[in-house]
């Protein structure tokens, strides 16, 4: 018993080791006491979490955290935890419900005046502040001096998203990070980034986040995350987009002063999203987060639902972070129960939107603002691996002004068209369609109508798989055809709420659209052909008897000298002129009702 015991000792040592060896590569650790401090929970408390307990350490296990919420719910008359669905390797994804006015339904719920919050962590498992943030904030509620929190609004709180990847725990995980010692893994079982599938809805995960979204109708939602990269002295940054004008009015008006103001008060510096424009530092300026509703607050605002992404940053230590995170809720629910109604009226406005175009893709503004930086001094030094500059941060505050590159200037941009018909060819498609909540029509008889579709040329798939697809891109070119729709095809009219999500997971030219996620492989595919001895003929009568597609020939051949050498293109130029050719042939399948 006593060589065992050694032996754990030895091994807990190592790891101690270990852990403070990985910590030293990282730069200078910023000094930091702010208010928030007298959050932590006295030793003694009986509702100390698992995080508290060790100093902000570790963070517990999946079962340790389920195991702690489930006893608080039990001996809460406001709290309830229920499963919204399981991952890959069967684990339930839970939620926690908490209403003063004991209000678990959720049609209920999705139909109370009260606004209501929800609070996702753990999309990238090793990111999990908001984990024992949440858990330290209802516990607050529940037993603390938070109570009157809930006194005017609802809380919907998913303390772990990636379950599974948040068990693939280790030390070595997330070398950029400062702790937890214990960090998950950022993709699910199946390898996927769950922050990049709102679209497609591939994982389990996302899909039963959705479901909340349909079912619940949010108020608001929150996507806790961690950042990646560089050095500055902003611990807690956050942002969000521009799609919704009323949201984002109030958002800018209304939520971030105040939150920004609460945070300060509390010891923390919160910052925009900071994403550097050269990869590297910011000497070249900070870039704002590119739009795509991929992502979840992209998503979200699509969805009409005030999205915030929060990304903590990394180089923090974990509990100053936990802490940021806490504070930050606590301000979101302060000022729900305030300034709510004025939001709900705000997202009524945005819902009842049909603008007649849609911006599918934003780009670079062409002159970029300028922001004050609250940043860490940085240089280059020499490699001694390479013989090339590497960044190092010193860990000297500094403040200084750099440029802020934003990306408000509209891309591709679509007609909103009346409708899009979907053949009941393509079940996959319209399932994911009806995940997402949008009102889809289907036929139980044949209908043939008038519709615009698109022919894809010029096409390109990726060499490597994306996010579990071989995407495609390529250029659209429209045609008008008569087409036939079987019963079980569907009709989706944009004249909906959902209507700017259907656009964007439709339009063939939309990065996040169906077909460019590769949902349509088959229209790439030729089944019919023509051999040599009989296009042969076919051609020279073609050109005998259409004098304009004669000059077409004429005029190809000038434009493209080789033309004429290459037989293969020479015959493939007339097939696809022939009568014999297959029409469906990179025909992308949805229809457009205009």
């Amino acid at each position: 018993m006593k060589k065992l015991i050694k032996l754990y000792l030895v091994l807990t040592l190592l790891h101690t080791v270990t852990y403070a060896q990985q910590q030293d590569i990282l730069p200078p650790v910023l000094s930091w006491k702010g208010k928030s401090l007298e959050l932590i929970a006295k030793k003694d408390n009986v509702w100390i979490t698992p995080a508290e307990k060790n100093d902000f350490v570790n963070t517990p296990s999946y079962s340790e955290t389920i195991a702690w919420l489930d006893n608080l719910c039990k001996h809460s008359d406001f709290m309830e935890m229920v499963s919204i669905g399981k991952s890959a390797n069967g684990r339930d994804i839970f939620i926690v419900i908490a209403s003063q006015d004991r209000i678990f339904d959720k049609t209920a719920l999705s139909k109370s005046a009260k606004p209501l919050l929800l609070a996702q962590a753990g999309i990238h498992a090793g990111e999990i502040d908001g984990k024992d943030a949440g858990m330290m904030l209802l516990r607050d509620i529940a037993f603390g001096k938070k109570r009157d929190l809930l006194k005017n609004v609802n809380i919907l709180f998913i303390p772990i998203l990636n379950v599974d990847g948040h068990e693939r725990a280790s030390q070595y995980n997330r070398v950029n990070q400062r702790g937890p010692s214990n960090m998950g893994w950022r993709t699910n079982a199946r390898n996927l980034n769950l922050n990049r599938d709102y679209t497609k809805l591939d994982s389990e995960e996302i899909r039963c986040v959705v479901q909340v979204m349909n079912e619940y109708n949010p108020t608001l939602y929150l996507d806790l995350h961690v950042t990646d990269g560089a050095d500055y002295q902003y611990d807690i940054t956050y942002g969000y987009s521009g799609i919704s004008p009323s949201i984002v009015k109030w958002l800018d008006n209304t939520f971030k002063p105040a939150t920004d103001q609460y945070l300060k008060t509390n010891g923390h510096i919160p910052g925009p999203l900071m994403f550097a424009a050269n990869d590297r530092d910011f000497t070249e300026g900070n870039v704002e987060f590119a739009y795509s509703p991929r992502f979840s607050n992209n998503y979200g605002d699509l969805r009409r639902i005030p999205s915030i992404l929060v990304e903590n940053h990394s180089l923090k230590p974990f509990k100053q972070r936990v802490l940021g995170t806490y504070v930050f809720i606590e301000s979101v629910l302060a000022l729900l129960a305030k300034e709510g109604s004025a939001l709900k009226n705000a997202i009524e406005a945005d819902k009842a939107l049909r603008n007649a175009e849609s911006v599918l893709t934003y780009n670079q503004s062409e002159k970029p603002d300028t922001m004050t930086l609250l940043g860490v001094e940085s240089k280059l030094m020499k490699s001694s691996l390479t013989g090339k500059d590497y960044i190092v941060w010193t860990g000297k505050p500094v403040t200084q002004k750099i440029p802020y590159i934003k990306n408000t200037k509209p891309g591709i941009v679509a007609k909103r068209p009346k409708a899009y018909w979907i053949p009941a060819t393509h079940k996959d498609v319209i399932s994911r369609l009806k995940l997402h909540g949008i009102n889809v029509q289907e036929i139980n008889a044949p209908r043939s109508i008038e519709v615009k579709m698109y022919r894809i040329r010029d096409y390109k798939f990726s060499l490597q798989p994306f996010e579990g697809h071989f995407t495609v891109s390529g250029s659209a070119v429209p045609e008008t055809r008569q087409e036939v729709f079987y019963p079980g095809s569907v009709r989706i009219e944009t004249n909906q709420t959902l209507g700017e999500l259907a656009i964007c997971l439709l339009e063939p030219s939309s990065p996040d659209s169906f077909l460019q996620w590769g949902f349509f492989p088959e229209i790439f595919t030729r089944t019919e052909y023509i051999e040599e001895y009989a296009i042969e003929p076919l051609a020279r009568n073609m050109l005998a008897n259409d004098p304009k597609l004669k000059a077409e020939f004429e005029l190809q051949k000038q434009k493209d000298p080789a033309f004429i050498n290459n037989t293969r293109a020479v015959y493939e130029w007339f097939y696809t002129r022939s009568p014999y050719v297959d029409n469906r042939y990179l025909l992308y399948p949805v229809g457009i009702e205009e």
